[in-house]
């Protein structure tokens, strides 16, 4: 899998040192959780692998889901990154596969939105 996300960065990043940035999962409560716990588990084995083996890794860093989206709606969540973007750049997103994971993919574009500083939530001035 670390391969083929290399090559799947490859002509995206070329072989330029980039940044690393990877969402720890928070397991809840039973009261508070959605799905099954332990596929957070193995996602983390994995992310865990990928983030060690990829070439051209300058820096690492994670960041908790509160961290970087706060406690706002999902939906909510996602019109905002949307609108973060430049149409060149959200032309550029892929959403691939079934609709039920798109939410992933615009997670970890919010994340990287996050890392650049262009996350946080506009302020509007009265004139």
């Amino acid at each position: 899998m670390a391969l083929a996300v290399h090559e799947w960065l490859r002509p995206r990043l070329g072989d330029e040192p980039h940044q690393l940035i990877i969402e720890l999962p928070r397991v809840y409560a039973a009261a508070c959780q959605k799905g099954d716990q332990n596929d957070l588990i193995q996602l983390s084995g994995v992310v865990g692998m990928l983030g060690g083996y990829l070439p051209n890794v300058a820096t690492r860093r994670s960041v908790y889901p509160r961290d970087w989206k706060g406690t706002l709606d999902a939906g909510a969540f996602i019109e905002r990154i949307k609108q973060r973007l430049s149409p060149v750049e959200h032309l550029r997103v892929e959403l691939l596969g079934a609709a039920s994971l798109h939410h992933n993919v615009w997670d970890a574009i919010g994340i990287g939105l996050h890392a650049l500083g262009r996350l946080s939530p506009r302020k509007v001035f009265p004139r």
